[in-house]
């Protein structure tokens, strides 16, 4: 082995070694400490057995491709012998390779298809600390397959993530273990732009003081591909400027991890793809704007949006550390040394930020629930229930959530599950249809730049577009030679995965649309492409400045495509409001989602109980605003409250008085009152309270009367109103009429205060208490000075709980 063992992680080898043989260590190490390559080899060197493998996951291709090289490279060998990799769309080892690095996302795949991972000793988590879906995925499955290989050993390493809070996760059997790391100097140098000047612009200037400073070269971290393109055409530099991104070709990637010819200097412009795993050779100055460009997951439009945002602390940290990894370095930051405290302290994982519809799908397919897995941290409830609602819609799931016949197949394709619900609909397809699909499946994954010239030829396809294709050749069962795709064949494909981004025009040849699941979504101001009425979208941008979708990529829809097998379009009955008057009449109409696809006069009137139904129907679609609630507010409230102090035996017989329980139950308890309604008037002057109360027996009527009375009599002996729609119940009357009254009167069997209101003569507030007794020994006084020499007639005893309550002047009693 020709790696030097001089690298920090070497003095928690023999403790690791020591540790191995079914154990999970977490591995806190710095950048720079040998965690990605000489502990690799080292467990390689002292690997028991020549035919089981170690697994060294990483978050990206490049550095997975790059880190193997480099592996190989150190014993001598050429990649695929004892060393090799595993990427999307490229594999390079064989039958004596020992030691595999493979992405996050495959090795996921690894599970679901070997469970027991029978062939492998040992799996290494590298920066763990990025947590990405695939990386929490994997690790979630894993911990629950260990029992079925109690011999595995997992090692979990992090650069950030402090490791106790991943060894108290992981529980008691899990060691942690921290390297100091071994970093250079590094001299940090602020240069936020000045107010008013845009920073992408003031980084040429920065750039250039860096690379003056630099001895070999200067590593630059941006938001995305489009800020390296702009400087690569702006800076006019005696080095060579080089981009690394996710977006170019992999042999364009590793150009930028080359050495330099001693005595040049280069410049990479690099996105957070830099931050990690990959050393870059030939870096002593790093310049960060301090800026990233992360996926965000938009429930309401089902759309992952890339958005530009400031990094974290940790993420800052990172970053510098890239100049100090051969030698004392610099760091230049395009920001003020008083914003750091404003940045957060670590990324948010991709469980609480991402789509989670893959997650989902693959749980389903390794037999459980997303929810039921064990994660570090919660899963996104709002972004879960969406992806539930996604995978149901495309036919992946049935109603219960389980995984259909199309489901498992679509879950065997280990991809975007729209994608792959595309190519199970061809699967059984001809040759040219799923040529046809193989073309569109790779400009889906990797849009062209310029939409409106979608969709490309087989020609046109470059890069990874271009890679992708091939793929699914291979994977559908093609060899290439469909080297066109038409419009009607397109949407012909395209609506088997995204029949729910079908788009109606909101105005004739307007520039407006609605989608089916429905949200909005609008052309640019500056796109030329208008006028059509039916489209599907199949990318969209967003803005900050407006809640609707910017279309991308689309096709064009007749309406003979509704016809299509995706589209479950059937004449349903509707009511309709019609006149001043709002009545009801009833249409036939076809919907998809939110949109309306076609409507006309009933061909059949309804029967009575039809008629009740499609009202009940109506009624559920517009809940909140088509019944009077507020007629039933007090009784609601009486009801919600009394079943909050119900034993568990008592409330097992009690109906359920949510929203959802009475929207899911309306043919039961309200479809009855409503056999003679015939306006939307008639229905707004319905009153629910008699309807609601009748969903009790007498026994419960009393029980609620009981536990949540609708009057209290005060010591006048007036009965008063309780209002329960309040915060807290409470009763408003006149302070007079509670003297004698020692405490706070209660209800719901003494679980809960009353709140008193107490009320001048003249009706105005005076004191609102839920401690009665507290007023009477502190406030009283007071409130009798002040109101005493005001209303006269009335009584202001000097002791109040002594008095008679009452409601008359001193001249009456």
């Amino acid at each position: 082995m020709k790696i030097a063992n001089n690298l920090p992680i070497a003095a928690l080898v023999p403790e690791i070694l020591a540790q191995l043989g079914g154990s999970k260590l977490v591995i806190q190490a710095p950048p720079g400490a040998g965690k990605s390559t000489y502990l690799p080899l080292t467990l390689l060197q002292h690997s028991a057995s020549a035919k089981q493998r170690i697994l060294l996951l990483q978050p990206r291709r490049i550095a997975a491709v790059t880190i193997a090289h480099y592996l190989a490279q150190q014993l001598g060998e050429s990649i695929g012998q004892r060393v090799g990799y595993h990427v999307r769309g490229e594999q390079r080892s064989g039958p004596e390779t020992q030691l595999v690095v493979l992405t996050e996302g495959l090795f996921v795949q690894y599970l679901q298809q070997d469970p027991e991972l029978s062939d492998v000793a040992m799996v290494l988590f590298d920066e763990f600390h990025e947590r990405n879906l695939a990386s929490d995925l994997g690790l979630a499955m894993l911990l629950e397959a260990l029992p079925l290989r109690p011999d595995l050993d997992v090692l979990i390493m992090s650069a950030t993530l402090p490791a106790e809070t991943i060894g108290n996760w992981l529980g008691d059997d899990a060691k942690v273990l921290c390297s100091e790391g071994r970093q250079h100097p590094i001299r940090e140098h602020y240069r936020p732009p000045k107010a008013g000047h845009e920073w992408l612009l003031h980084s040429v200037q920065v750039i250039t003081e860096a690379l003056e400073t630099a001895s070999q070269g200067v590593l630059v971290f941006l938001p995305g591909w489009r800020e390296i393109q702009f400087l690569q055409q702006r800076l006019q530099l005696n080095a060579e400027v080089l981009p690394l991104h996710r977006q170019l070709p992999l042999a364009a990637q590793q150009a930028a991890l080359r050495e330099q010819p001693k005595g040049s200097k280069k410049v990479v412009l690099a996105t957070n793809i830099a931050e990690t795993s990959l050393t870059i050779p030939g870096i002593d100055v790093v310049v960060d704007s301090g800026r990233e460009r992360r996926s965000l997951f938009f429930p309401r439009h089902g759309v992952s949006r890339l958005q530009t945002q400031r990094i974290s602390q940790a993420a800052a940290t990172q970053r510098a550390g890239r100049a100090g990894r051969l030698g004392p370095g610099h760091c230049f930051r395009l920001w003020g040394q008083g914003e750091n405290q404003g940045l957060r302290a670590f990324d948010a994982p991709a469980l609480e930020t991402d789509d989670l519809s893959g997650v989902v799908l693959e749980a389903k397919r390794w037999g459980t629930e997303l929810a039921q897995l064990s994660f570090m941290s919660a899963v996104n409830t709002a972004h879960l229930q969406v992806a539930e609602q996604h995978l149901r819609t495309l036919g992946i799931t049935d109603s219960s959530g389980q995984l259909t016949p199309v489901g498992q197949a679509v879950a065997g394709y280990g991809t975007d599950p729209r994608l792959a619900r595309i190519a199970v609909a061809v699967a059984t397809a001809d040759k040219h249809q799923r040529g046809e699909a193989a073309l569109l499946l790779a400009q889906l994954e990797h849009p062209p730049r310029q939409p409106e010239h979608f969709p490309l030829s087989a020609e046109q396809l470059k890069g990874e577009a271009k890679k992708r294709w091939q793929h699914w050749c291979r994977q559908l069962k093609v060899d290439g030679t469909v080297r066109q795709l038409t419009t009607e064949s397109a949407v012909e494909l395209a609506l088997w995965g995204f029949a729910d981004r079908i788009a109606q025009q909101r105005q004739a040849q307007g520039a407006t649309y609605r989608l089916a699941y429905g949200g909005g979504a609008q052309f640019h101001h500056a796109d030329a492409r208008r006028g059509e009425p039916w489209l599907v979208v199949l990318t969209m941008n967003f803005s900050d400045v407006q809640a609707d979708a910017i279309i991308g990529c689309y096709l064009p829809l007749s309406l003979t495509d509704f016809n299509h097998a995706a589209l479950s379009l059937n004449w349903q009955r509707e009511l309709q409001l019609t006149g001043p008057k709002q009545r009801f009449s009833v249409v036939e109409v076809q919907r998809l989602g939110a949109l309306l696809v076609a409507q006309r006069v009933a061909q059949q009137q309804p029967s009575q109980a039809e008629r009740v139904q499609l009202l009940v129907d109506y009624v559920r679609r517009h809940f909140a605003d088509a019944v009077n609630w507020a007629k039933a507010k007090p009784l609601l409230a009486r009801l919600r409250l009394a079943q909050q102090h119900l034993s568990a035996a008592e409330l097992e017989d009690w109906p359920d008085s949510s929203d959802a329980a009475l929207a899911s139950e309306l043919e039961q308890w309200a479809a009855p009152f409503w056999q003679g309604l015939k306006s939307l008037e008639e229905l707004r002057a319905w009153s629910p309270t008699a309807a609601l109360l009748a969903r009790l027996s007498y026994s419960q009527q009393q029980q609620l009367d009981e536990l949540c009375p609708k009057y209290w009599t005060a010591p006048s002996q007036h009965q008063h109103r309780i209002d329960y729609c309040s915060a807290t119940p409470y009763v408003a009357l006149k302070l007079q009429e509670v003297f004698g009254a020692p405490v706070s009167p209660q209800i719901c069997r003494g679980a809960v205060t009353l709140t008193l209101e107490l009320l001048s003569p003249a009706g105005r507030p005076l004191q609102r208490t839920s401690d009665l007794a507290s007023f009477w020994q502190n406030a009283y006084q007071e409130v009798k000075k002040e109101m005493k020499g005001r209303y006269p007639k009335h009584p202001w005893p000097d002791d109040p709980l002594q008095a008679q309550a009452t409601r008359k002047t001193k001249r009456f009693l």
